[in-house]
């Protein structure tokens, strides 16, 4: 059963938002840019959320955004059309409970954007308990002038590997200029 959006359920929002994006480690080129994505993971700064609407679904623990989503901390972006946000509750030392993201699932017009590079698909899904980054449907990678295009990107955040398959992999490398 689904109940009306009030005050608490945009703050849970906000705290879903939280966690939008994780991830590990340095980037390396051709990679995802795990290096923003971590820090906007673990920052102390607000998260940023607008949707046209917002649901919770408290006995799912789950938070459904809907409509021009767009969720922002320290300069890494996730649009989608539609964003649900799967949590669970964790218990604190004080016996208090607090609001952990562990999944995050972005439909239509998806698009990841850090100050290095953006991801663009259809859908995706960010395993944040496991680190995991899963993005499909028309995928594009673009950093600076390289573009890499194919029907699946694989990430492993905490591994900090990446694979395009699915069929075709598409590709412009464009050298980085170094100065003497």
């Amino acid at each position: 059963m689904t109940k009306p959006v009030n005050r608490e359920g945009v703050l849970l929002g906000a705290l879903c938002a939280a966690f939008l994006i994780a991830g590990h480690g340095n980037s390396q080129a051709q990679t995802i840019d795990a290096a923003a994505i971590q820090d906007s993971a673990t920052s102390a700064q607000n998260v940023n959320i607008e949707a046209d609407s917002m649901e919770v679904l408290e006995a799912e623990k789950k938070a459904i955004f809907t409509g021009n989503v767009s969720a922002q901390r320290t300069g890494t972006i996730l649009s989608s059309d539609r964003m649900t946000v799967t949590y669970r509750d964790v218990a604190q030392p004080d016996g208090s409970k607090r609001n952990d993201v562990s999944l995050i699932d972005a439909k239509g017009n998806v698009e990841i954007k850090t100050a290095r590079q953006v991801i663009t698909g259809e859908h995706a899904i960010l395993d944040v308990a496991g680190d995991l980054l899963t993005v499909t449907g028309n995928v594009v990678v673009k950093e600076g002038s390289t573009v890499i295009r194919g029907a699946k990107l694989k990430a492993d955040l905490k591994a900090k590997t990446s694979s395009m398959t699915g069929g075709r992999v598409k590709g412009s490398f464009v050298p980085k200029s170094t100065s003497n």
